[in-house]
């Protein structure tokens, strides 16, 4: 299966990376792996979670208060990684990506 990743993704991950590095140095690479690692785990059984509004789907990323927000390709051969959310934010946040 392919993924995909939307062009701010990268750059909600890389915010999200430098503001943890700057409240304790290490943290910022710790969130990267994490957020790695919930991105396997979509990866490796992407309908694992449930579909909402338009597709989408949410995984926690470990230790963090973020959200992985994806969703499977119509064709199901792609995993279309859309945003990553903090939990505080507002759930609508980023879904004119969808």
């Amino acid at each position: 299966m392919n993924r995909w990743f939307h062009p701010q993704f990268e750059t909600e991950l890389t915010a999200a990376a430098v503001y943890y590095e700057e409240q304790r140095a290490g943290l910022g690479a710790e969130f990267l792996d994490a957020t790695e690692q919930a991105i396997e785990t979509v990866m490796s059984a992407p309908h694992r979670w449930p579909a909402r509004i338009g597709g989408v789907r949410r995984h926690l990323v470990e230790r963090f208060p973020y959200l992985v927000r994806y969703r499977v390709a119509p064709t199901g051969e792609t995993v279309q990684f859309l945003s990553l959310l903090h939990g505080a934010r507002h759930p609508d946040t980023g879904r004119e990506r969808e």
